[in-house]
């Protein structure tokens, strides 16, 4: 995903039909088009300028902050706030200000979600706290939404994703921006920007807190997937 020259301007439209992806599904009534990505080259591992979202997802949160969110001693807002403390977008953080409002102690989006997750988890028969955070991340987001899911199933094994061979048809806006955000995790490359995260017209509420909480995953490791916050 990348940001549309046109976006804001009478132009925006015309510009979101001319890149219109083939076989993608509106998210809501009315056509919202996700514009292919540039093929731009990026750094191979995470970026750490705050403009980015790679910058949020690296997994580098002190021993001790990360034992207190798995002994349940910090809430959801205190674990997002120190995600996102250098965070300058005033639209993210109005959106993380609503998230953390709405919050209901579940990471989840829906009990499928976690089912999923968690059969994934025990057919692996490796327990959570031996995975990378940033396979627990990307796990997290390709079960949270049910035609990703059913596109990239047989695509995930003990230790990566095949993302090559998951073909997106049918997939709308949420669940393309969440499979995004996925190889953004895994890969450590950005596929999805962060005025694109901010946008509540882009991506909807739901998707929007499985991105988030992915990105906490990827930071905080399995600890985040231990306790309600």
């Amino acid at each position: 995903m990348s940001k549309f020259f046109m976006y804001g301007s009478e132009l925006q439209e015309l510009e979101q039909l001319m890149m219109l992806v083939p076989n993608f599904l509106p998210r809501r009534s009315g056509v919202i088009v996700v514009q292919r990505i540039r093929n731009e080259e990026v750094p191979s591992g995470f970026e750490r300028d705050y403009e980015h979202i790679t910058a949020y997802c690296s997994s580098n949160g002190s021993r001790s902050f990360t034992n207190q969110i798995a002994g349940g001693y910090i809430n959801y807002e205190e674990i997002v706030c120190s995600c996102f403390e250098k965070c300058e977008s005033h639209h993210l953080n109005v959106r993380l200000g609503d998230l953390i409002r709405s919050h209901d102690g579940e990471l989840f989006l829906s009990p499928k979600h976690r089912s999923r997750f968690q059969t994934v988890c025990r057919i692996q028969s490796e327990a959570i706290e031996n995975r990378s955070s940033a396979y627990l991340a990307t796990l997290f987001l390709l079960t949270a939404d049910d035609n990703l899911w059913c596109a990239a199933k047989d695509h995930i094994y003990l230790d990566s994703f095949d993302f090559k061979n998951v073909h997106l048809n049918g997939i709308n806006t949420d669940g393309y921006a969440i499979y995004q955000m996925s190889k953004t995790i895994q890969l450590a490359k950005e596929y999805i920007k962060l005025n694109e995260i901010s946008d509540k017209h882009l991506i909807g509420e739901q998707a929007f807190k499985g991105i988030i909480n992915s990105i906490l995953i990827a930071k905080y490791g399995a600890a985040m997937l231990q306790v309600n916050c």
